[in-house]
């Protein structure tokens, strides 16, 4: 029997906000729990959950989401929704010659949108990867 991950797991201070970032984002529903919120997944698609921070946000995540484009206007589309629903361009030393946007939902939680023609995430729907850093 293989594993599946069901859900990657955030902190936040206000949850259900960034619950319904995520969700709007992606085309998703929001279903609460009694200790956070959920964005359930599917077979391709992993979910997301939202629980309660019990501190501050100190420094970067150690994971963090990179959604698909199929285009260049699809990625500058992403780019644009997420910055109207309260997303933050980012600046984590990306070079200018890299074509992937970096940005921060309204809960800090950074993600990137990745430049069409990305053969490694092909297929994959909208979000992409879990990426881990350190």
């Amino acid at each position: 029997m293989g594993t599946r991950l069901v859900a990657v797991v955030f902190d936040a201070r206000e949850p259900t906000a960034v619950a319904r970032f995520w969700a709007e984002l992606l085309g998703r529903e929001v279903v609460d729990e009694d200790d956070g919120v959920l964005l359930p997944g599917d077979e391709r698609q992993v979910g997301l959950r939202f629980v309660a921070a019990s501190s501050q946000k100190v420094g970067l995540n150690r994971l963090h989401l990179h959604l698909t484009s199929a285009s260049a206007e699809a990625q500058r589309g992403t780019v644009e929704k997420a910055l109207s629903l309260g997303a933050c361009h980012l600046d984590v030393g990306q070079l200018p010659e890299e074509e992937h946007v970096v940005l921060s939902d309204p809960g800090d939680n950074e993600f990137c949108v990745i430049e069409a023609g990305n053969a490694f995430l092909a297929g994959c729907g909208p979000l992409g990867e879990v990426a881990c850093d350190g």
